[in-house]
C-alpha cells in the first residue's frame, strides 16, 4: 500500500513537472512568434513610410519646382573653354510674370533659370510660383524634346552669349551689360539667321515680349 502511494506520488510529481515544461515552451513559442510578427509589422511600416515620403517628395517637386531641363548625359565633358569664357560660368535667373506667355504659366509668375556649365553645355529650369495650372509647362516640355541638349559660346569682343540648340539648328542670343548680367537680345533673336529663331519660337513656344535681364548668383 505504502509503495503504491509512493509510486503514485512519484508519477504525479513528474506529470506536474512535464506540464510546467510544456507550458513554458508554449509561452516561448508565442513570445517568439509575437516578436517576429512585431518585427515584420515594424519593417513593413517603415517600408510604407519610406514609400509615402518618396511619393510626397516627388509630387512636391513636380508641383512646386515646375519643369527641370537637364543636359543629356552624353554631352562631351572634355570640351574646354577659354579662361575668358570661364568667368561667365554660373547660374543666372530672372522673374517673369505669367501675363507674358513666355513664362508658360496661367497665373502668378515664374523664375527662369539659365545654367552655364564649364564644359560648354547649358540647361535651364522654370520654377512656377502661385497657383499651378493644368497647362503650365506644356510648351516648355515640347521645346525640351526639340532641344534635348544646349551649348553656349561667348564672343568677348561683342559681349555676346549665344545658346545653341544643335538638334533644331536654332540660336538664342544674349548680351552682357556692364554688370555682367545677361540681357535677351530681342532684335537678333527676331531677325538674325533668316528669322528661323523667331519662327521656331512662334511655332513651338512663345516669343518674349521684352528683353529680360538675368542676374548671376
Amino acid at each position: 500500500m505504502y509503495m503504491s502511494l509512493k509510486r503514485s506520488g512519484f508519477l504525479v510529481k513528474h506529470l506536474v513537472v512535464g506540464a510546467i515544461m510544456c507550458l513554458s515552451l508554449s509561452a516561448c513559442d508565442i513570445n517568439h512568434t509575437s516578436s517576429k510578427d512585431h518585427s515584420s509589422v515594424s519593417s513593413n511600416s517603415a517600408h510604407e513610410e519610406n514609400l509615402i515620403k518618396t511619393s510626397t517628395s516627388t509630387k512636391t517637386l513636380d508641383y512646386v519646382a515646375g519643369r527641370t531641363f537637364l543636359p543629356e548625359e552624353n554631352v562631351d565633358q572634355t570640351k574646354k573653354l577659354s579662361g575668358t569664357s570661364l568667368q561667365y560660368v554660373g547660374r543666372y535667373h530672372t522673374r517673369i510674370s505669367c501675363k507674358d506667355a513666355f513664362a508658360d504659366c496661367e497665373s502668378g509668375e515664374a523664375e527662369y533659370i539659365l545654367n552655364l556649365l564649364p564644359n560648354g553645355s547649358a540647361y535651364w529650369n522654370v520654377v512656377h510660383f502661385g497657383r499651378v495650372g493644368s497647362k503650365d509647362g506644356a510648351k516648355s516640355a515640347a521645346v525640351n524634346e526639340l532641344c534635348p541638349s544646349l551649348n553656349w559660346t561667348v564672343d568677348e569682343k561683342e559681349r555676346e552669349l549665344t545658346i545653341q540648340c544643335p538638334l533644331s539648328n536654332v540660336n538664342f542670343y544674349f548680351n552682357f551689360d556692364s554688370n555682367k548680367r545677361l540681357v535677351v537680345n530681342l532684335e537678333k533673336l527676331f531677325y538674325s539667321d533668316y528669322g528661323k529663331n523667331r519662327e521656331f519660337l512662334e511655332q513651338n513656344y512663345f516669343v518674349p515680349n521684352q528683353p529680360y535681364v538675368l542676374t548671376k548668383e
